[in-house]
């Protein structure tokens, strides 16, 4: 449910210069031939309090940021890397952020509140529900095949073994509710999925 989560923004660059995509709402998408990374935790954003502003700063500056060009994956380049990281420090100054750790800051505090917003009711849940939910549905899916769905129980499983996370504010849970439509959209542009 990530606009553009921590772990991804951190490697975002580096995985734009490599010819990776950044998909919001997954993991970096990789090329066909390349094994998956190893999945890491993200580093913990810390929560803002949101405006209308940067919520619409974020829903711009997402698609800008992913369609930054890559580069070889086997000829890494500092030169490029370094251009590609002041293209995205004017993407999101453009989009009205002062840095990138403010954009990032946005997009974890935003990514909190999706992350507990059921999509069928759209409003705010909490994430161990939906998680709960997730689990009931996997279970039940008799196509799935099975070593993909053990997987995707263990990984289920495993968050839900995390806890809670901490409750977003309310004003942020309101702020991102009413954008949830645009919010889930941009989304599944970006993955090819609807939400």
């Amino acid at each position: 449910m990530t606009i553009l989560s921590r772990s991804l923004f951190a490697a975002s660059v580096s995985a734009l210069l490599a010819g990776t995509a950044l998909v919001p709402g997954s993991a970096l998408a990789q090329a066909p031939d390349q094994a998956p990374a190893q999945a890491t935790a993200p580093e913990p954003g810390k929560a803002i309090a949101l405006t209308q502003e940067q919520i619409d700063g974020l829903l711009v500056a997402q698609p800008e940021l992913a369609a930054l060009p890559g580069a070889a994956p086997d000829k890494p380049d500092p030169k490029a890397e370094a251009q590609a990281q002041a293209e995205a420090e004017a993407i999101v100054k453009r989009n009205g952020f002062a840095s990138l750790e403010e954009f990032q800051d946005a997009s974890d505090t935003v990514d909190a509140v999706l992350g507990g917003i059921d999509p069928e009711t759209k409003r705010y849940v909490g994430a161990t529900p939906l998680l709960k939910k997730q689990l009931a549905a996997l279970q039940a899916d008799k196509a799935m095949p099975a070593k993909e769905k053990a997987e995707a129980v263990k990984e289920i499983e495993a968050a839900l073994a995390a806890g809670e996370p901490e409750k977003p504010s309310p004003a942020n849970i309101t702020l991102v509710t009413r954008n949830y439509v645009r919010l889930s959209a941009a989304m599944a542009e970006g993955d090819g999925k609807p939400k």
